[in-house]
């Protein structure tokens, strides 16, 4: 049912710097910022491809409001606070989620009544429960295909 890790998210108060320096460490392109301000949630993102053969990433979350902003001020810089799986039908993982007694969630932590979420890229997510994961912050991924003339 997991295809593969695809990304982990690291917390910083510089998104900047921080783009700067994993561009550099691993000789990759720069990302575009992407700022997220919803109702309960304000952040800055950067998805880093670290390894753009496998679709390895590393997502930067500069919080203001809401995910994030916790664990910055907890764990500190650079701390890891979520990790992503892949999927290939995410609806199917939804399906056996909820049979198992683990209902799905959005980033806010509240539970979504439709099969997935989706983000500015066209990919569709959704989220585990923490307090069944150890504290762990999981997401779950489909990505998919990019259409001609979207960016």
């Amino acid at each position: 049912m997991i295809r593969r890790m695809h990304h982990v998210g690291i917390v910083t108060s510089d998104i900047e710097s921080a783009v700067r320096h994993y561009t550099s460490l691993f000789g990759c392109a720069t990302p575009a910022l992407v700022s997220i301000d919803r109702p309960g949630l304000k952040f800055r993102t950067a998805m880093v491809s670290v390894a753009p053969a496998s679709g390895s990433h590393v997502q930067l979350i500069e919080p203001e409001i809401g995910f994030g902003v916790e664990e910055l001020r907890s764990k500190g810089e650079g701390a890891i606070i979520e990790m992503a799986f892949e999927v290939d039908d995410i609806e199917a993982f939804y399906r056996e989620m909820n049979e198992q007694g683990m209902p799905p969630l959005n980033l806010l932590g509240q539970p979504i009544d439709t099969p997935y979420l989706v983000a500015a890229s066209g990919n569709r997510y959704l989220y585990l429960p923490k307090d069944r994961n150890f504290g762990t912050s999981i997401e779950i991924i489909q990505v998919m295909p990019k259409q001609a003339g979207v960016a």
